[in-house]
């Protein structure tokens, strides 16, 4: 005895292209939405669902990605110059800091 699959069960796994050709069918065809699914084979919701999603600019299938530049994964820079006073306070000044700003800076320390 053969075993017979049902073949309403059976996925049909269409491209993103495939499907917006079947939405191109459905809007040129006459014929009302269960009937234009039921020739397609494509569940009714499935038809709305792709609808819906090429109306909202949503992708039809998976996740989309957007690709996040990592700002953490550059090192910052050596400094260019390392002061230290023996009260334990120390100064990292990296390279392109304005001389002026650092002459300012060093004028509001205490007494060094």
């Amino acid at each position: 005895m053969v075993a017979m699959q049902n073949s309403s069960s059976i996925r049909k796994h269409l491209t993103p292209q495939q499907r917006e050709q079947i939405l191109r069918d459905h809007q040129a065809s006459q014929l009302t939405d269960k009937e234009f699914a039921r020739q397609s084979g494509v569940a009714v919701s499935t038809l709305y669902a792709w609808r819906r999603k090429a109306v909202t600019g949503q992708p039809t299938s998976g996740v989309a990605f957007v690709a996040v530049p990592n700002l953490l994964s550059a090192a910052p820079a050596a400094p260019a110059y390392r002061l230290h006073w023996r009260s334990g306070l120390s100064l990292e000044v990296r390279a392109g800091f304005s001389a002026q700003e650092l002459a300012t800076l060093l004028q509001l320390l205490p007494g060094l």
